[in-house]
């Protein structure tokens, strides 16, 4: 029986040293995070910046003329000349993008719609839509049409607009986001 005691060794004894070898290991070796994509920079302004959504609670700010006026919604109704205005930073190939929305009922009864952009001023492009619901439109812009950093102007003039039977009103299209992009 005294054999049988001198053989046994406790777990104890031998997991320790396999515990303590453990976190003798080499910690991975560390890599800085891969180069960022440089945001847009623009010159402080408590109010305006180079994009807005009609989410923003700030976003009358940026509606200069031609707007319905602020619903619970997501989004606002341009009338027949809506402008816009962006603090636009200097940087290279701008885009001014635009998330929108033609009405199906207001589509049966204009039909195509012709977007025509201007950016202070200048015609930027114009653009024909063929279909009613959710677009986006993307162009890019001339360095020649921005003043940089500073304010501008972007004009949207639909044609035609749908007039609304019910009050009379000249609704373009519906406005979700709008901006200038790199």
């Amino acid at each position: 029986m005294g054999a049988l005691k001198s053989d046994f060794v406790p777990r104890s004894v031998i997991l320790l040293p396999l515990l303590l070898s453990a976190g003798c290991n080499r910690l991975p070796e560390s890599y800085p995070p891969p180069e960022q994509r440089k945001a847009l920079t623009v010159p402080a302004s408590p109010t305006l910046s180079y994009f807005v959504s009609m989410e923003d609670p700030n976003a009358d700010a940026y509606l200069v003329r031609g707007f319905a006026a602020r619903d619970a919604g997501t989004w606002r109704w341009a009338l027949d000349h809506p402008v816009l205005r962006f603090l636009v930073p200097a940087a290279p190939r701008l885009r001014f993008e635009m998330d929108f929305s033609l009405p199906e009922r207001a589509f049966r009864e204009t039909g195509a719609v012709t977007l025509t952009f201007r950016i202070n001023g200048e015609v930027l492009d114009r653009h024909r839509c063929e279909t009613s619901g959710q677009q986006h439109y993307s162009h890019e812009v001339p360095e020649a049409l921005i003043r940089a950093n500073a304010v501008n102007l972007v004009s949207i003039d639909p044609d035609p607009v749908w007039v609304s039977k019910a009050d009379g009103s000249h609704l373009g299209f519906i406005l979700a986001r709008a901006g200038f992009t790199e």
